[in-house]
């Protein structure tokens, strides 16, 4: 009895005083759709590349909003700038059900999740926000709760946490704090991220992955911006368990805006780790030249981006990051190196206030081997070179050699509801599939390489010096090709999305009544493709210290032929899945 008078106490409690996180810590704020939204329709044009913004350029961007915006832009702008800077302190909760149906299982998940925020501004020039909660959950998020290709948008670290009858508790903390103008800050936090111009999964750095330290400085002027950020991530082993500190990502970029239709920006990035490298954070360097100092011990990323707005509502938007390119190849007209991926959409938002809002359409690819790497040949030590966070990737949710089309449309008949339609599809195939060369095909039968076509799933396989216990490069898969699609087994998913929300705000106080329902449907055709290729079994596993000469290449062949044919027949299926979402919320 006194275990249902608790739950039911805690339930009113949330949901009778909740409220959403900030802003400057929290990058699903419904304030940075509405900001995309200003920026689509062509009222804003000068925003810098990395989010989350700090109270500073939010202020800057919404008395913009509310000195150049029809009466339903300046209305919802001012609304924003109540709850950001109308009071510091706000007390809050949460209340969540999803429930999801794959392949027949169901799954339930319920969240309480009391709150405190603050958005304080000390000084002209100093502003701290923060965001503390404590999570009475049944379950965490995990892959059968959410829709393929989709990570959590909770910052809570696994953990055993508080144990309340059948329930847990868990915190979350998000920080952030802001020197500087809207013209030139430097923030420091712990929060998630993301690098434009697609800050929904993009391939930068993308706000699906797992909270950081971060280290923002940003300069940002009418014709240029310059962004500079040091995420301190977690490092994981060769299957993205095992969480290590001391690895970093250090990026920085310069946005030229010639017209206020035009942008286009250049990035360079740094995977490392094991150490801490002064030299990554001098702005205005070439990271790659940098490291040659050191003969080229990480893993460097170029980039570049642009968009374009030819009247206004219309935008095109494009991305590229590069991790290696066969220039040799490309100039013979050769099989090249194309480990990268790209981003290319097209979007029309009203330029005013109208019941349809805006649609976005857009395409998304990860070249196989793409943002996977690894720095040593043992493969329960820390990777530090992988482009992941957390045990997820840093950038897209694609895994590599897979694409994506993605097609969104958000309506909203009444102030305060919409409604948003959209549908993804993806296909994914196992590079590892398409692997012929035997001595690769050996390594991956007597070690336990991760060989399911995940980010982890890198393209080198490794040997230790007897000599000197250093790592021996024995081979890479990419250096002979990387074929994207071009396997026999694809993976084929379908998510077709129905969102409603009504928002009511409350004028006296600045806060606001919340309810939200989300359905996912869900094809997903071949979902055992990522699954691993190739284990050492019992007839490898004394391959070890013998060559293939004395194996026998066709003894090789006829186990992988075994183990290929038997994943063939596993990954194949169809699943017909269901995930609904629950939410209800009240803000002060």
């Amino acid at each position: 009895m006194m275990k249902k008078i608790l739950y039911t106490v805690l339930f009113v409690v949330a949901f009778c005083v909740n409220s959403y996180a900030q802003a400057p810590v929290d990058l699903f704020d419904p304030f940075y759709e509405d900001l995309s939204m200003w920026e689509g329709s062509g009222l804003i044009n000068d925003t810098p590349s990395i989010r989350p913004y700090p109270l500073q350029e939010i202020e800057r961007l919404l008395q913009m909003v509310m000195e150049k915006g029809d009466a339903g832009q300046r209305r919802r702008a001012e609304e924003y700038y109540k709850r950001f800077f109308g009071r510091a302190f706000h007390f809050g909760g949460k209340t969540e059900f999803n429930f999801a149906q794959q392949a027949n299982k169901n799954e339930q998940q319920f969240f309480i999740t009391p709150f405190a925020k603050m958005n304080y501004r000390i000084s002209k020039m100093l502003t701290v926000a923060a965001y503390v909660s404590f999570s009475l959950f049944n379950k965490l998020d995990n892959s059968s709760l959410l829709p393929a290709a989709s990570y959590s948008s909770k910052d809570i670290a696994e953990d055993h946490g508080t144990i309340v009858g059948k329930w847990r508790m868990l915190p979350m903390f998000n920080s952030s704090v802001t020197f500087g103008t809207a013209a030139s800050y430097i923030t420091a936090g712990l929060g998630r991220t993301s690098y434009g111009p697609f800050h929904n999964s993009g391939i930068f750095i993308s706000r699906d992955a797992f909270h950081a330290g971060q280290f923002i400085f940003t300069v940002n002027k009418t014709k240029w911006a310059y962004n500079q950020v040091l995420l301190l991530l977690s490092a994981t082993d060769k299957g993205g368990y095992n969480f290590a500190p001391n690895k970093f990502l250090a990026s920085h970029s310069l946005d030229i805006r010639p017209f206020p239709w035009l942008t286009f920006s250049i990035i360079d990035s740094m995977v490392y780790g094991g150490r801490f490298e002064p030299i990554y954070l001098i702005p205005f360097s070439a990271f790659f030249l940098g490291q040659s100092i050191y003969q080229f011990p990480d893993n460097t990323v170029l980039g570049m981006s642009c968009t374009v707005k030819p009247i206004r509502g219309l935008r095109f938007d494009s991305a590229l990051y590069v991790d290696d390119l066969g220039l040799t190849e490309i100039i013979k007209f050769q099989s090249a190196l194309w480990r990268l991926a790209g981003e290319f959409g097209v979007s029309y938002t009203m330029p005013n206030t109208h019941w349809f809002s805006f649609v976005d359409l857009n395409y998304t690819l990860v070249m196989p081997y793409m943002y996977t790497h690894v720095d040593d040949h043992n493969q329960n030590k820390p990777n530090y070179q992988n482009y992941t966070h957390h045990g997820a990737p840093l950038g897209t949710n694609l895994d590599p050699n897979s694409d994506r089309i993605y097609l969104k449309l958000k309506f909203r008949p009444l102030y305060g509801f919409d409604i948003d339609i959209s549908d993804t599809f993806i296909r994914h195939a196992n590079t590892t599939e398409s692997i012929a060369d035997i001595g690769m095909i050996k390594d991956y039968l007597e070690r336990n390489y991760t060989t399911d076509g995940s980010v982890f799933n890198h393209p080198t396989i490794t040997s230790r010096d007897a000599a000197n216990g250093s790592t021996v490069w024995k081979n890479h898969a990419f250096l002979y090709a990387t074929p994207f699609m071009q396997q026999k087994t694809i993976q084929y998913i379908n998510q077709l999305a129905f969102d409603v929300s009504c928002h009511l705000p409350i004028v006296k106080s600045g806060g606001y009544m919340l309810f939200k329902l989300g359905y996912v449907f869900e094809t997903n055709i071949n979902p055992g493709v990522r699954n691993n290729v190739y284990l050492p079994s019992d007839t490898s596993k004394g391959w070890a210290n013998r060559s293939i000469a004395d194996i026998g290449e066709a003894e090789i062949r006829k186990e992988a032929a075994r183990q290929l044919e038997n994943w063939r027949a596993n990954a194949k299926g169809k699943q017909f899945n269901h995930y609904i979402r629950l939410s209800a919320e009240v803000a002060y």
